[in-house]
């Protein structure tokens, strides 16, 4: 059997208690450090996440009220597209500018209505044209301009000639 000194046994203990603080450190220590940044970094992105779902949710929300508007906008059973037109022409002014309107029918998936109306307006101011148009805009109606033609008039100098293609629609 090997003797060992006083000195040499010392030694061995400091190696021993060495070798037991690196392999305490690497094991045990190194994954605690490691797991606490990473979960720092885990709060982080799922603090951003949370963000982006709430950007999401806010989105949704948007797109469920304007679906729920122009659904109830759909549903109304509005009066008749050209007697609207009329009650407009009548509040700006140019209902005596009024050519012709002429209305036709369409079915949409056999859900809705689409009523399209054409109407000429001749020799009007396009300030009264404008407050026309801005009343169509901001009806309770689910009205789209599709067609909008504006010309120099002959019948005189600041006035036009209007081409005016107007789709309502309605479900069935």
């Amino acid at each position: 059997m090997i003797t060992l000194t006083q000195r040499e046994k010392l030694l061995l203990k400091i190696l021993v208690v060495c070798l037991a603080g690196l392999i305490v450190y690497y094991l045990i220590a190194l994954p605690i450090i490691g797991l606490s940044g990473s979960a720092e970094d885990g709060v982080e992105k799922n603090i951003d996440d949370l963000n982006k779902l709430e950007n999401i949710y806010k989105q949704y929300r948007e797109i469920q009220q304007k679906n729920e508007k122009y659904s109830s906008m759909l549903s109304k059973k509005n009066e008749n597209t050209t007697s609207m037109i009329e009650q407009w022409a009548n509040s700006t002014g140019i209902s005596k500018n009024i050519a012709y309107t002429r209305g036709s029918q369409s079915s949409i998936q056999n859900k809705y209505t689409r009523i399209t109306t054409d109407i000429r307006i001749e020799g009007v101011a396009i300030q009264n044209f404008l407050k026309f148009l801005y009343e169509i805009e901001n009806s309770d109606n689910l009205l789209k301009v599709n067609y909008l033609k504006i010309t120099p008039a002959l019948k005189g100098t600041n006035t036009y000639d209007i081409n005016l293609k107007i789709d309502n629609y309605i479900s069935k």
